[in-house]
């Protein structure tokens, strides 16, 4: 048993094995900042965690530790990760010894190499040749000595020297929520970017809820990037699970998209979307990000209808071709009459506010829209390192979802229902897929906008009203008494949804027209 902690990259690991109890938290000063409501921290009675801490900081926390019988003991990362989500301490490779470099009064050199899994065990000094049984037994302790093993994964055999070569050892997986959410804003923060903590929470929740999403605003604001960004924090390989699809103003059908049968050749043209669907069809564990980037080019009618449809059709099912059993591509791939899009296919649309593209009704009333009109130009996180990986699978994702109790529900289809009373008689009722997928994105943001859940239900409440009943709003002056009913209804009830309404309102009366796009 013992007190331990390790300073990692800017991370502190505090943890206790054995019979050992955890330091009171509270003993940490205020101003440093470690385990307050700001800083990015969990804890347990075994272990606590806190990332991204300034060196000054961590140095001070090490004279409270020190002081408090902590020894540090800097071991990897990912083996500390494992003991805290499963609370055994054997991943740790058995006990802990009384120095993690060597036996006392020694210093062992780190071993050259990639280390696959370090861990102390005690060498004993045999005899040259075994005794035969009843011979005494020997009267002084044979000596022991502190060797360094390396377990190789593929044999769990402890080998002693030279860790052997073996692939790179798997990414952590992500199994909390909260812990995910801090750690998606952490990378993207660390690569350089800024963007609101709420629109982060709201595009991860658009996602998990329905699997397209639709980023809309002026250009340079930064919606591709962020597509890229959430699809490296959470991939086991980024390269392989996130495309980006420029889609071009000549689209006049979908070949661009999903390819066409060539009836000369008798082989289908394929194009890297399909291949990357076909591709997330084969490996359902993963989530595969697409972005159609400027997708308003081109009228989206055109060339995503199909595909759109499918998404919410039973089956899931698009035509691609009439050829029975199947056609070959030009490099010998089959390609099958029907897909069906997989539900770990993400696909996030992005929008700029110009002159040069078409809005498509039909794209609004299907998708959460998240606009980005928020520029802060005094905040430019500059880039750092940040090493630490979580890797998202279907399976937790899947588990991350909610389900909304009776009474929450009521009171949600309760607000749904008073603001159709007014939108209906304008022309712009709120659908059956509307109430569903805004129940459904209010249950899987519990706990993640605020602790407390009516604050947070509140919010969700709020961002949905805005995202899919207002976005279907358009027209010239004879939709003014409605978006005046509308601002009424909202204030000091939905604080989002009513100044998106003011702001439609100012365009009535400078243009004479207004929409969810202006």
């Amino acid at each position: 048993m013992g007190r331990f902690y390790s300073r990692q990259n800017g991370n502190l690991y505090i943890f206790v094995t054995g019979d050992d109890s955890m330091l009171d938290l509270k003993l940490f000063p205020s101003e440093l900042n470690l385990f307050e409501s700001e800083s990015a921290w969990r804890a347990h009675d075994r272990v606590a965690i806190v990332n991204d801490v300034e060196a000054v900081l961590l140095d001070r926390a090490e004279v409270i530790l020190n002081l408090n019988g902590f020894r540090r003991r800097d071991i990897e990362e990912e083996l500390l990760e494992s003991y805290y989500a499963q609370g055994d301490e054997t991943v740790l490779g058995g006990e802990v010894p009384p120095d993690i470099v060597g036996p006392p009064g020694s210093r062992m050199e780190p071993e050259p190499g990639p280390v696959v899994e370090a861990v102390i065990m005690p060498e004993v000094a045999m005899p040259e040749v075994f005794e035969p049984e009843g011979a005494a037994l020997p009267t002084s302790p044979p000596e022991i000595k502190w060797r360094r093993y390396f377990i190789a994964p593929h044999t769990m055999e402890p080998q002693p020297g030279v860790p052997p070569r073996a692939e790179a050892p798997l990414e952590p997986r992500a199994t909390d929520e909260r812990e995910l959410i801090k750690h998606i804003m952490r990378y993207i923060r660390s690569r350089g970017f800024h963007y609101p903590l709420r629109l982060v929470k709201n595009y991860y929740i658009c996602l998990k809820t329905k699997p397209f999403v639709i980023l809309m605003g002026y250009s340079g604001t930064g919606k591709t990037a962020l597509t890229r960004l959430m699809a490296e924090a959470v991939s086991d390989d980024v390269e392989e699970q996130y495309l980006r699809v420029f889609v071009q103003p000549d689209w006049l059908d979908d070949k661009g998209l999903v390819g066409f049968y060539n009836p000369l050749t008798e082989k289908y043209i394929s194009t890297p979307f399909l291949d990357f669907l076909l591709k997330a069809a084969d490996n359902r564990e993963k989530p595969y990000f697409v972005c159609l980037d400027e997708m308003n080019l081109s009228r989206v009618e055109y060339y995503f209808s199909r595909l759109l449809s499918a998404t919410e059709s039973i089956d899931r099912e698009a035509h691609l071709h009439g050829m029975r059993g199947g056609v070959e591509t030009e490099d010998g791939r089959w390609v099958p009459p029907k897909v069906k899009v997989p539900e770990n296919l993400f696909i996030s649309g992005t929008i700029d506010i110009d002159d040069s593209t078409y809005p498509s009704p039909k794209l609004l009333y299907r998708a959460n829209i998240i606009e980005f009109l928020e520029v802060d130009l005094r905040e430019h996180p500059r880039k750092r390192e940040y090493s630490r990986r979580l890797v998202l699978d279907m399976e937790t994702l899947n588990r991350f979802k909610e389900t909304l109790q009776p009474s929450v529900e009521a009171r949600v289809v309760e607000t749904l229902v008073e603001v159709n009373e007014k939108t209906i008689k304008r022309g712009f009722p709120v659908s059956y897929r509307v109430r569903r997928e805004v129940l459904e994105y209010v249950a899987n943001s519990r706990g993640i906008y605020s602790r407390d859940e009516k604050e947070n239900l509140k919010t969700a409440l709020d961002i949905q009203i805005k995202q899919r009943v207002l976005s279907k709003i358009a027209g010239t002056e004879a939709v003014r008494p409605l978006l005046e009913d509308l601002q009424q209804y909202f204030k000091e009830r939905l604080p989002l949804s009513a100044e998106k309404v003011e702001r439609m309102l100012e365009r009535v009366e400078e243009l004479g027209f207004t929409s969810f796009y202006i």
